[in-house]
């Protein structure tokens, strides 16, 4: 079932995020993967994405964001929502 993540950066910036543009730049060739947002939230960065499922997104983030995360910076809090349909465009 198809997945909505979002993930709570305290303390990230634009800065960061666009640090990490090459991890990026290849995720939507990321089994699983829909569709990418980020952007400011009250007292750092918002990252909204949408996976085919769960695992997928786990098995990314495992082997591309982590990796590339700046040192000493907080590790995301990451939730998940099902969604019941997603249209694509």
């Amino acid at each position: 079932m198809a997945v909505l993540m979002t993930a709570q950066i305290p303390g990230g910036t634009k800065e960061m995020i666009d640090g990490m543009r090459p991890v990026l730049d290849h995720i939507t060739r990321a089994k699983g993967f829909i569709v990418h947002g980020n952007g400011p939230s009250p007292g750092g960065w918002r990252v909204t994405e949408m996976w085919e499922t769960q695992a997928d997104f786990e098995a990314w983030f495992e082997t591309s964001v982590k990796p590339a995360f700046p040192e000493g910076a907080q590790m995301p809090s990451i939730s998940f929502d099902e969604l019941n349909d997603v249209v694509k465009a």
